[in-house]
């Protein structure tokens, strides 16, 4: 009997999720494994935070980082390299959950066709505007991190 294999991931999703592995290693957990891909998004985290950038060019998208407040505190936590019992500003998350989107954003862009600019993050509560063209959802540390690419539709 041979073993069974998972499913093929789509080219898409498979460059979002070494890009994602990538930022991670580098620049919250300092080594990799700590990213990994979950079968189904469970969309359970409450008080959501959304960061994202736009790559303008032929072909416009948005990338959007997405998960709960208290999730966004832990990775801010790790990106700053604070002590566990350190107090983490709103400034402060917002400021780094918009930098791993940036720097999702910036090393996706490098997959678009030559000219295309990377926008300034951005950072809410709601998530903006959008088409999703597909998402992948994310376990870091045992939270669910989404990262969607949008095509997007205004502001």
């Amino acid at each position: 009997m041979s073993p069974v294999r998972p499913a093929p991931l789509d080219a898409r999703v498979a460059s979002v999720l070494t890009v994602a592995e990538d930022v991670f290693a580098a620049m919250v957990d300092g080594e990799p494994g700590h990213l990994s891909p979950l079968t189904v998004a469970r969309r359970t985290a409450p008080d959501p935070l959304h960061a994202w950038v736009d790559i303008a060019g032929e072909v416009p998208v948005r990338v959007v980082l997405s998960a709960g407040r208290r999730t966004a505190g832990l990775l801010a936590r790790e990106l700053a390299g604070f002590a566990p019992d350190e107090e983490v500003s709103e400034s402060e998350v917002a400021d780094a959950f918009g930098e791993v989107a940036n720097m999702l954003g910036g090393n996706l862009k490098g997959m678009q066709p030559p000219g295309s600019s990377l926008g300034l993050p951005r950072v809410a509560a709601v998530p903006p505007p959008g088409k999703i063209s597909f998402e992948v959802a994310l376990d870091w540390r045992g939270h669910e991190i989404i990262v969607s690419v949008l095509t997007p539709t205004s502001g």
